[in-house]
């Protein structure tokens, strides 16, 4: 069994080596899966979390990077400015320029490697290609489309000239009215946000994340059923349906929902099921993943609390199959 650390080195190492102009996340996966000989299907969110990191490590060096050499440059001018001639000081400042000989090779080599992707980024593709952008994030960015790695820069820029880093923890981000309208919290961590940051970003194809839940699920329902389970045409009828047409409720869900409609999409449904989970406060403050159930949560899916990514699972007993 390979461990989550395993594959996070062994991503990191091939994102080090790779053209982010062309490498997808996909790509990612299938390198994996071939260098430890597993399936990581039920790793994709993970992975994803994990690319969006490395991107923002990235970043994070290249400001470090750029702060660090106007520092040296602020500290040579000033030396200049003094006009300083003693034995001593000329004495201090061969010390000072063997020390950075080393730091100054290995920034020209980081150097090289940032330029490389800055390359990429113009040219567009892999990571660097442009998605289309919530509503939300479209008005922070101030364009409706854009790359995931531009996203990312921006939205740090705005992190730091606000200066919404905790001084204690830097890095958990304390949200102001701009970013609690994106993210929906007071504040938030630099992890969580990667993946809260991603609703928000779809393929230029798609035209959010409804359809790409829809293209998966029907996916995994297709492998489910097999293919010699329906006939052709009845397959193809079943499909076309997909996950956005209305589909007969159970009495239970259709109470709970309180509006008197029997018959809903899937995806129409997971969405008032959220907006209740979100106006009623139910995700849990310290891991926002886990939805504690209040009395009719309780009564519709006969447990205490779930993870808010099994939401789909737990209301498929709830939709009504057509009868063949």
């Amino acid at each position: 069994m390979v461990s989550d650390s395993e594959l996070i080195e062994r991503l990191r190492e091939f994102l080090l080596t790779s053209d982010l102009n062309t490498t997808t996340t996909a790509i990612v996966r299938r390198k994996l899966e071939e260098d430890f000989r597993i399936d990581l299907t039920e790793k994709k969110a993970f992975i994803r979390q994990q690319v969006d990191l490395f991107l923002q490590s990235q970043q994070e060096n290249e400001k470090e990077e750029e702060e660090e050499r106007e520092e040296e440059e602020a500290k040579n001018g000033k030396a200049e400015a003094d006009g300083t001639d003693s034995e001593e000081d000329e004495g201090d400042e061969e010390e000072e320029q063997e020390e950075d000989v080393g730091r100054n090779a290995k920034k020209k080599k980081k150097k090289t490697a940032n330029k490389d992707r800055k390359d990429n980024k113009r040219r567009g593709g892999g990571f660097t290609k442009l998605c289309s952008l919530s509503p939300q994030l479209q008005e922070f960015v101030g364009v409706a489309e854009l790359s995931r790695t531009e996203v990312v820069k921006q939205l740090w820029a705005y992190i730091r000239e606000k200066k919404l880093q905790d001084p204690e923890n830097r890095r958990n981000i304390i949200c102001d009215a701009t970013l609690h309208t994106l993210f929906g919290v007071n504040s938030i961590n630099m992890f969580q946000m990667n993946k809260v940051l991603s609703k928000h970003i779809w393929p230029l194809d798609e035209a959010g994340p409804a359809k790409s839940e829809q293209k998966e699920k029907q996916r995994k329902q297709e492998r489910e059923e097999g293919s010699d389970e329906l006939k052709p045409k009845e397959k193809k009828r079943k499909g076309s349906s997909g996950f956005l047409a209305p589909l007969p409720l159970s009495d239970a869900l259709v109470r709970f929902i309180g509006t008197g409609e029997s018959s809903l999409s899937r995806s129409d449904v997971v969405k008032r099921m959220w907006d209740y989970i979100k106006q009623n406060n139910l995700q849990d403050p310290a891991d926002k993943r886990r939805i504690k159930c209040d009395e009719k949560l309780k009564e519709l899916f006969e447990v205490d609390s779930f993870n808010g990514f099994t939401v789909p699972k737990l209301l498929t007993s709830h939709f009504i199959k057509a009868e063949q």
